[in-house]
This record gives C-alpha cells, structure tokens and sequence, in this order.
C-alpha cells in the first residue's frame, strides 16, 4: 500500500463495513485518525472499574478545518454511571486532555450527570483566558501545599473583570479557594501561601492588591479580593507586611518552631509625606513563639528595634509575659525641649503635690507616663551625664520643691566643686550647706546623726517606718511624748560625689574621706524607712571611687545626654546612655532607671535656676527656680534679710519673722481697731549659720492648714495631715 494513501471504514450502512482507500489528506482520513486519538486518551482516563461494566463513549459531535488539519471542535463523553464526583479526578481527566489532544485551541470542559462536554475556544477569546487564569492560580496554590494533601485543593474564579474595555479584562478580582480539611492553622502556612499569590498576582494585576479572607468551618477557605492598590484596605496590608518583616528580621524563625506573629489592632489614618493617604498601625500585638519574652534582654532588644517603625511617634509597650506576646501603642513623641510647669498652672500642682508624697518627676517618659522618683521605693539616686547636657538643671528639679516650700522637705546641701548650686544656702529647707573636705565630713556625719534619731523613735514607738508612725498617731493609737515630734524628709544632695570621694594627697583629708564612705554606705541601706535620701550626681562614677556597695545602693539612676560606653556603665549599668547620637541630641534628654520600672527615656523639664528667654524661643521668657521659689516664700510670710558671712560679705538668708502680738485690749473674736505695727528688719530672727551643725528636723504637726506659717521656730512645720 502507497504510503501517501490509508483506509477509510464506514459502519453507517445496517449490516454491512465499506472500506475506501483515500489520499492521506483526505478530511474523512484525518477526521477518523482524530476520532481514535481521542478515544484512545478518554479510554485511558476513564478505566472501567474493576467489577463494574461501565460503558464510556466518546464522541466528536463537530469538526473544524484549519490549515489542512481536521479539528475536534465538540467532544462528548458519555459515561453513564461512572463515578465522577471527586474534583481531583475531573481535575485530572481535563488537564491530561489538554495535554493529549492540544490542538491550538482551549478546550473548554462542561460536566453534567453522565455527560461530559469539551468545546474548543480560540486561545484569546474570554473564556479561554479564565479557564488558563484559574488553573495558573490553583498551580501557584497547590505548590505550597504538600503533595499527599493537594487532592482536597480547589480553586474557583468568584469574580471577575467583566468590562470588556478595561485593560484587564477577564482577569480576577475574587478567587476562592477551598482548601477542605488540610491543617492551615499554622500562621507561618497562611502566610506562605498568601505572599505566593501576592508576588504572582502582582505580575497579572500590578495596580491592584489581594485581600485575603480565611474562614474555618467544616472546609477551610481563602477569599482573596482584588482592589486599587490606592486603597486604605491595600496600604494597610502592605504596611502589615512590612511590620511583620521587620520583626522577623530581629526575631527569625527556625524551622518547626512556632514563628512570631504580628496582629494589628487598631490603625490611623492622614496624608503621608508625599501628600498620598497613609495608613498606619495604631495598636498592633507581637506574639513571640519559641523567644523568652520573660527575659528583659528579648524585651529590650525588641523595644529599641520596634522604635525605628516609625518618625512621627513613640510606641507604649505593654508586655505580657505569660501569654508571651506584647501590644504595641502609637502614642505622641517625646518633646524635644519642654519648659517646666509654670506656678498656678495644673501641671504644677500636681508636681508639688507628688513632692510632698516624696515624689520626684523629671519630665515625660517616652511611650506615656511620666519619668519619676519615689523615694518611698527606692530611697536613693544617682544623677550622671557629660557637662552641658542638662544634669544640672535635673538636678535643680530635685532641690526645687523643698526651696519652693519649706514644708515639703529639708536639704543638706554638699558641693564640693563650689560652681552650680553656691546660690541654695539662701533658702529655708537648705539647713546646711557644705563645699569643703571637711564641711562635707560634718554634714555627712549630722546627716547619719539624724537617721540615729529617727531609727531610735521608730523603736520608742514601735512602729517600721515614718509613715506609718505618723498613720498611728493620726488615729490617736499612739501620743506623742516627751516632747517628741516626727520629723519630715531630709535628703542629702550631693553634687559631684566622686570628686569628693577621690584620692587625696593629703593624709587626714584621705582617712576623713574613707570614714564619709563609710557613713555614706551604712545610711544608704537605710533611708526607705527614715525618710532619709540621697541623691548623688557624678560624671564618671566610677564604682571604684564611690564605692560598689555605695554605688549599688543608689538604686534610682539617671543618665543625662549621650554617654559613651564606659559612663553609660557607670551610671545606668547598662548600654542606653550610647543609644542617643552624640549630636543631635535634644539638651536634657536622659534615660531613667528604676527597679519596679526599668529602663524609660525621657525628656528633663527645663528649669533654669534664673529667669531667662526660652532658648527655643527667644520671644518667650521662662520664670527662673530661684524667682519662683522667693516669690512663694514671700506669700508664705518669709522675708529676705542679709546675714555677714565668713569672708567678711553679706548673705541673703530668708527668714519668717515672728506675728506681731495681739493688743492686749482684744478680746477672743473681736477685730483689732488698727493694724499692728511692722516689726523692725533689725529684730527678725535669722537662718542658723550654714557652719552649725543642724540638730534635726523641724517638727511635724498632724494639722496644718493654708495661710501664713505658724510662730514655732525660723522654719515652718511640715505638713503630712
């Protein structure tokens, strides 16, 4: 037989096969070759079941001529009660068709009970790009899927493009997919499989973004939706997807250990720096898997990196050891210079008020709350920082409330440098002030003299601290005898302590420094219950000139400025002072460190000891601690004398003088006929001289209201009513 020729069988005569050779371009040879072919590949995919006789015909029901070529355009398949159910197996039998019987077209395939129907469509038509858009999906899907588990995967086109004249035509904007009982819970699964389809679809649509939606039911499912990728819903999505690489990026995850997770709570919205809407994280908690978040170094390590999400806020870090996870808070940022409250104001009320509880605040902490000292929980305090940082002016937050009103505490004042605070002997609450070797020795030793006192009232009464003794007499459980009287708060205040404690050439000067520390050590470990505390300032405070045992007792630190490794050591005992850059720094900016609180970095109020312009704005002037306090001590009924000092000059002391008496024609009730005559300036009493010893504290008084203070002494009572 030629071999440009074949046979032709033709069964359509009742009885009888006609058999006509043909050329082999004959369209009835090229039609029936096609017709086994595709027989052949429909046999193959529908084997009869074993036991079962199951009749599958398949049929070419139209044909298309195409350059010289015979092509199926409509096939059907009927397969009677052949079990076609599982979409896997339909899955299969289309793709393996397409793959057979690929004949430049897109086969287009319809099932219904016992029928299948393939129509062929041209490549570019709509229905052809959905059908190749769907299956390009679920290929993208089942890849990160394990093979064992792909079987239940299906992938369904819900939505699409429909406008035939936009630019995208027929591609999706919503795809389902089922993902039947396969274990998704694993965020770290979700998240692959998101990020897939994310850099696929992005290649399709790259002006739009996918929405993800995951429901878990009987089946699980992922609804992704396409919008602009303008959208609020499409910023805040890729905002979370930066936020969740940055934090895998400090906290990676090893293979088979639970990943960290962010979740956003809540999110804000303004224009960005270009001008274009913005979305960002309001809340948002960190989960963090295998990491130890009990340790404060995770704690840490994750604070200063989160801290660099953002220039336009401070985060608040609310940490939940047991549950292993932190939530995140935008809240404003820390001020770069902010001025200290102004009298009459709120802001200054409540940091007087906070005072007389035995509360220091220096300034705003960064992420909410306040930067504050109680020295009720830790008794002592250690200011350090480079010169021009802001330390002195710190420092004056801690002298202020005592100068202001002399009720609130008593200072002994120790300033061995003799530079910023030579101006304190003025006030009434500084009861002794002391700049040489051998001053200091003294105060040091009328300072540990005074905690003796107390120590010894505490065990008279019976009672652990201060406080509670005063609580006791307050509800009348104890009276007061023998002229006995509860004292109020004496703080040390030392300014450069280090320089007084170093080396000196000098013998005796040395052996009465040694014996200071000594002082200085043992009433450090006591003050908490005496209401006797220390607040020591140093630029390098080496612990080998304090003193370990001294140093460590100093458990309120403060680091002013930036600090280099070495002095962030010495004062914080940590790193935190070199975390500020060494310019740039906003003057006054300091970390704090406390044990109930740990490390918090704040901004110092700005208080100068004079009044002087606002060095942040020149049109604006700042009341002064000196002026704010004379001015106060006036309204109390203090007035200011000059005292002869040692050098042969005049001091300013202020002093109350004493009330006038009373006409001795009054009677109780009765208003006096005139106004008692001033008392000479001669005659008022004065401040002790700073160089007498102080024996103690003024008394307290369990009653004490406002007004002009009361006639028993040069200084004014305490009051702790």
């Amino acid at each position: 037989m030629p071999p440009s020729m074949g046979w032709v069988f033709d069964w359509s005569s009742p009885g009888s096969l006609s058999c006509v050779m043909v050329s082999d371009t004959d369209p009835r040879l090229l039609r029936m070759q096609e017709d086994r072919w595709v027989a052949t590949v429909i046999g193959q995919l529908f084997p009869a079941p074993r036991g079962l006789d199951v009749d599958v015909v398949p049929k070419v029901e139209e044909w298309e001529s195409s350059a010289g070529r015979e092509i199926p355009s409509i096939v059907t398949v009927a397969f009677g009660a052949y079990d076609v159910s599982e979409r896997a197996f339909r899955e299969n039998v289309e793709r393996v068709f397409d793959a057979q019987v690929d004949r430049g077209n897109v086969w287009i395939y319809g099932w219904e009970p016992g029928t299948l129907t393939i129509r062929a469509v041209p490549a570019g038509s709509p229905e052809a790009v959905r059908k190749q858009g769907t299956r390009h999906v679920a290929d993208l899907i089942s890849g990160q899927i394990p093979a064992k588990q792909a079987s239940q995967l299906t992938v369904d086109i819900t939505r699409w493009i429909d406008d035939p004249q936009h630019p995208k035509a027929n591609t999706p904007v919503e795809i389902t997919v089922g993902l039947g009982t396969l274990d998704v819970a694993a965020a770290e699964l979700r998240t692959r499989i998101e990020r897939t389809l994310d850099t696929a679809l992005a290649k399709t649509l790259p002006d739009r973004t996918w929405l993800p939606e995951w429901s878990f039911a009987h089946t699980n499912t992922l609804t992704l939706v396409a919008v602009p990728n303008n959208h609020p819903q499409a910023i805040r999505k890729r905002e979370t997807a930066r936020l969740q690489a940055v934090v895998e990026q400090k906290f990676p995850t090893k293979r088979g250990q639970q990943p960290v997770e962010v979740t956003i709570g809540s999110w804000t919205s303004r224009p960005g720096r270009d001008g274009q809407p913005a979305e960002r994280p309001e809340t948002f908690t960190v989960t963090f898997g295998a990491y130890d978040v009990t340790k404060s170094e995770t704690r840490d390590a994750f604070e200063q990196h989160a801290d660099s999400l953002s220039d336009t806020n401070d985060w608040n870090y609310r940490w939940d050891e047991a549950e292993g996870c932190v939530t995140v808070t935008a809240v404003p940022k820390l001020p770069t210079q902010l001025a200290f409250p102004a009298p009459g104001t709120p802001e200054f009320d409540e940091f007087m008020e906070l005072a007389r509880k035995g509360i220091i605040r220096f300034g705003p902490a960064k992420g909410g709350g306040w930067l504050d000292w109680d020295m009720s929980q830790t008794p002592h305090a250690l200011i350090g920082g480079k010169t021009g940082a802001g330390k002195s002016v710190a420092l004056s937050l801690i002298l202020f409330p005592g100068l202001y009103d002399p009720r609130t505490y008593q200072l002994i004042v120790c300033d061995p440098k003799r530079t910023d605070f030579t101006w304190t002997p003025e006030f009434p609450a500084v009861v002794r002030f002391a700049a040489t070797d051998e001053e200091i020795y003294e105060a040091i030793v009328v300072f540990a003299s005074e905690m003796d006192k107390r120590q010894s009232l505490l065990n008279k009464y019976g009672r652990r601290n201060l406080q509670l003794l005063r609580e006791a007499v307050a509800r009348d459980e104890i009276s007061l005898r023998d002229e006995d009287v509860i004292p109020g708060r004496l703080i040390l205040f030392f300014d450069e302590i280090a320089d007084y404690l170093a080396k000196s050439a000098n013998k005796d000067i040395e052996e009465l420094k040694n014996d200071a520390k000594g002082l200085l050590e043992k009433v450090a470990r006591l003050g908490r219950a005496l209401e006797t505390n220390i607040a020591a300032a140093a630029q390098k405070p080496d612990g080998k000139i304090l003193g370990m045992q001294l140093r460590s007792q100093l458990g309120e630190r403060l680091g002013v400025g930036p600090l280099d490794q070495y002095e962030s050591q010495q004062i914080l005992n940590s790193d935190h002072g070199t975390r500020f850059p060494a310019q740039g720094t906003p003057k006054g900016r300091a970390w704090g460190y406390n044990p109930k609180d740990g490390y918090q970095q704040t901004q110092v109020f700005f208080l100068p000891d004079d009044t002087i312009p606002v060095p942040w704005d020149a049109s604006a002037t700042i009341l002064g601690a000196k002026d704010i306090a004379r001015t106060h001590l006036a309204e109390l009924g203090y007035v200011e004398v000059l005292v002869p000092n040692k050098d042969g000059g005049e001091d300013t002391r202020w002093v109350r003088p004493d009330p006038p008496d009373e006409e001795p024609d009054s009677k109780p009730g009765e208003v006096p006929t005139r106004d008692p005559a001033p008392t000479p300036l001669e005659q008022l009493p004065i401040a002790p001289p700073t160089d007498v010893p102080a024996t103690g504290s003024p008394p307290v008084t369990r009653q004490h209201g406002g007004g002009p203070p009361s006639d028993n002494g040069w200084m004014d009572s305490f009051d702790f009513s």
